[in-house]
Parts: structure tokens; C-alpha cells; sequence
């Protein structure tokens, strides 16, 4: 089975403090997930399954779960926490729905077929999503992210894409999609692209214009809108002297 673990206003402290040691079992192999519960081994009574009698095994079937505000009673997501989760952003006034649709037949999914069905996408798209990847590479975008802001793709990022954007592409989305919300939430970001005083709106123009001709070159689709938004809105700011 799937076993969520829901934090809930985990911003309330420091994710990156607390959850660190998380974080860290979530990036290496399976065999080396373990948290450590206490310093020492007790003297006697030490479960079965704890590793050395202290240390308990992260399994991948458990998925953590966080959510956040962000007003001036939080803390704001660290890098360290913020590239290594997936960010969704919902709207303070979402779209009002008079019926709630339910399934009438419910279906038990067991983790192994979810993740064998994450897998068979992977396969099927990921040629196509590491050619996308390689256009990008060599774009005016990632060479002014790379000149102008310091900023570049990096493995972790690469890997995030090659294992996310197949399922999108699987479930009937599109690549404009899904590269727009993976550039939103990891490069057009606070700290990163965004949000920054050592930049002006005329930088943020020329990422602007670099972002628009990968979109039109790359025969993408629509508008990165996600990106685009940030972008604006940062301008503004910095044309007020924010």
C-alpha cells in the first residue's frame, strides 16, 4: 500500500531543519534510507526491525505530504527543501464547483502497479523528453540563466524532468505543460530568477525574450504562462524600486 504521511503547516518552523535527515534518506538508494530514532542501541527490547536497534528503514511506498502559507507567520522553503519536493501552488479563490463528482466504483491500486505504471512512461517518453532536454541546453535561456543569473540546470533538476514530465505526457499533457511548471517552480522562483536586488526589469526582460523564442523555436505551444507571470510580476516590483 501507499502510506501518506500529511504534514500540515510545515512552514510554522524550519523544514530544512527538522526535516533534514528526510531529505537526505530521500536522495539515496533504498538500502541506505534509514532515520535514526535514537543515539544509542537500547541495553534490551529493541524491535526486530530497527536497524542496529536504533535506526528505522525510510521505505519508498511512504510519501511525505506538506502544507504551507506563505504571509509574514511563516517560514519561507530553503533550496535545499524546495528542489527536492514537488511544488503544487493552489490560488487563495480556486474555482467554484456546485457538484462533487465521486467514482462510483472504487479501485485499489496496489504501490508496485502505480509505480510499474511510472516506469512504463518513463520508457515510452524518455527519449523524446532528453532530446526536449537537449534543445533547452543549448538555448539563449539557459546560457543567460548560466551568464546572467548564475543559475543552471544541474543533475538533480534533469532527473526531476526525465522522471515527471513522461507522466504528464502519459496522462494527456502536453510538453509546454509540464516544462512550464518545472521551470516555474525551480528556476522562475524567490532566490533564483525572481525576487532578487541585484538584478533590474531590463535582465528580467532579456530572460523574458530568451523565454519566448525557446517556447516558438522549440514548437511548444501556447505560453509558458506560469514562468511568464513570475517574471512580470517581478518586473513591476522592481520598476516600483521594490
Amino acid at each position: 500500500k501507499l502510506h501518506v504521511v500529511l504534514l500540515d503547516e510545515m512552514t510554522l518552523s524550519r523544514p530544512e531543519q527538522y526535516f533534514a535527515e528526510f531529505l537526505s534518506a530521500m536522495e539515496v538508494s533504498q538500502d541506505k534510507r534509514f532515520i535514526t530514532l535514537m543515539e544509542s542501541r537500547p541495553a534490551s527490547g529493541a524491535p526486530e526491525l530497527l536497524k542496529d536497534g536504533r535506526l528505522i528503514r525510510l521505505p519508498s511506498n511512504v510519501w511525505f505530504i506538506g502544507t504551507a502559507n506563505h504571509d509574514e507567520t511563516t517560514n519561507a522553503f530553503a533550496d535545499k527543501t524546495h528542489d527536492r519536493a514537488f511544488v503544487l501552488e493552489l490560488p487563495k479563490h480556486g474555482p467554484v464547483t456546485e457538484k462533487v463528482i465521486r467514482p462510483v466504483n472504487g479501485l485499489t491500486w496496489s504501490f508496485e502497479h502505480l509505480m510499474e505504471q511510472f516506469e512504463q512512461a518513463r520508457k515510452k517518453h524518455e527519449a523524446h523528453v532528453k532530446k526536449l532536454l537537449g534543445f533547452i541546453d543549448a538555448s539563449r535561456l539557459t546560457k543567460i540563466l548560466n551568464d546572467e543569473f548564475g543559475l543552471g540546470w544541474g543533475n538533480r533538476l534533469e532527473r526531476q524532468m526525465i522522471r515527471f514530465m513522461p507522466v504528464v505526457l502519459e496522462c494527456g499533457g502536453t510538453d509546454a505543460l509540464a516544462l512550464d511548471h518545472m521551470l516555474a517552480s525551480r528556476m522562475f522562483r524567490d532566490g533564483k530568477v525572481t525576487g532578487r536586488h541585484d538584478k533590474r526589469a531590463d535582465d528580467l526582460r532579456r530572460v523574458q525574450d530568451a523565454l519566448s523564442v525557446l517556447w516558438k523555436e522549440g514548437k511548444l505551444g501556447g505560453t509558458p504562462s506560469s514562468c511568464l507571470e513570475a517574471i512580470e510580476w517581478d518586473i513591476q516590483r522592481l520598476e516600483r524600486g521594490g
